[in-house]
C-alpha cells in the first residue's frame, strides 16, 4: 500500500472495525497512532480503535493504561487491550480531547 505525502488522519481516534465483523481486514496504522482493542468482554466482543499518541499524555488515558496493566500485565503481546466499556472509553477520550483543545 503506497502512502501519499502530506496525508494524515484528522481524527485523534478512529474505530477500525465494527463489532462482530467476522472477516476482519488488516488495517494500516498511520504514523503517530496506536491500535487498541477495547471492551470488558471476550476478545470477539471487543472493538478496535486507533488512538493518536498525543492522547497518551492526558491523565484520563493514563488511567486506562493502568487498568490494562492491572488486568493483563506490562508485557502484553500484540495489540494493546483496554478492559473497559466501549462507551466509557469513548467518553474518556472525548474528555481528553476537550481538555487538550481548551489548553491551546
Amino acid at each position: 500500500m503506497e502512502k501519499k505525502k502530506g496525508t494524515s488522519s484528522v481524527a485523534p481516534y478512529e474505530q477500525l472495525l465494527e463489532s462482530g465483523d467476522k472477516k476482519a481486514k488488516l488495517v494500516e496504522v498511520p504514523s503517530g497512532y496506536v491500535p487498541m482493542m477495547v471492551g470488558s468482554g471476550r476478545e470477539e466482543e471487543m472493538e478496535r480503535f486507533m488512538v493518536h499518541t498525543e492522547l497518551f499524555k492526558h491523565p484520563c488515558t493514563v488511567i486506562l493504561l493502568e487498568m490494562a496493566a492491572e488486568e493483563f500485565g506490562y508485557e502484553q503481546q500484540g495489540i494493546l487491550k483496554i478492559p473497559c466499556d466501549v462507551e466509557h472509553f469513548r467518553s474518556v477520550i472525548a474528555f481528553g480531547l476537550k481538555k487538550k483543545k481548551n489548553s491551546r
